[in-house]
């Protein structure tokens, strides 16, 4: 006897398909550009392309940082999951300053101002384009993987409406903190390593 399936089950499948379908375009474009037509910016593309998953994998781990331990004891959690099995326990509430987003625009930053160091200097201009090619993919696709404004933005938003009074300045004080933080120790990397470089 034939299953059937629901309709549309296709064209949700091709739906999901499509973002990994034009990314093996897209890289196999910039391979292209740069293996047959020798274009070194598709080199940092294509070579960014490849980073950026290992950042965004780096912000995930970091994102376990954004939330506080579970308030309820070991004995309580196990007596809960006795009592409903079926039901999945509860996230643990977010902390009003959300660390594991802030490391991961800070680490975002040093990395990107490290290289953008490294790629102003004068005795930098002597090595092969390749070099260049690898820090640009490294700032583009990691340190772009990595840092992140979306979230940063909705966390911004989630605490000025949140739980933790008083609201505003919680969103103000992670906004005004994120910003200066990332900036200030970006500049001072930039600037440490332009003069020793």
């Amino acid at each position: 006897r034939p299953t059937m399936q629901p309709t549309g089950y296709g064209m949700s499948s091709a739906i999901h398909a499509l973002p990994t379908i034009l990314s093996l375009v897209l890289l196999s474009l910039y391979l292209l550009g740069d293996l047959h037509w020798n274009i070194p910016h598709y080199r940092a593309l294509w070579m960014a392309s490849l980073l950026s998953p290992l950042g965004t994998y780096c912000r995930w781990k970091l994102s376990k940082f954004n939330h506080a331990p579970n308030p309820l004891s070991r004995c309580q959690r196990q007596r809960r999951r006795r009592r409903h099995p079926q039901t999945p326990p509860p996230p643990p509430p977010p902390r009003w300053f959300p660390l594991g987003t802030f490391l991961a625009n800070l680490s975002g930053s040093i990395v990107s101002a490290a290289i953008a160091a490294l790629l102003t200097s004068p005795s930098f201009s002597s090595h092969p384009s390749s070099t260049t090619a690898v820090l640009r993919a490294l700032s583009l696709g990691f340190a772009g993987g990595l840092s992140t404004v979306s979230t940063f933005a909705s966390e911004v938003v989630a605490l000025s409406e949140g739980h933790h009074p008083p609201h505003e300045m919680n969103a103000f004080g992670y906004w005004i903190m994120t910003v200066g933080v990332c900036c200030l120790v970006g500049l001072g990397v930039f600037c440490t390593l332009v003069q020793v470089v």
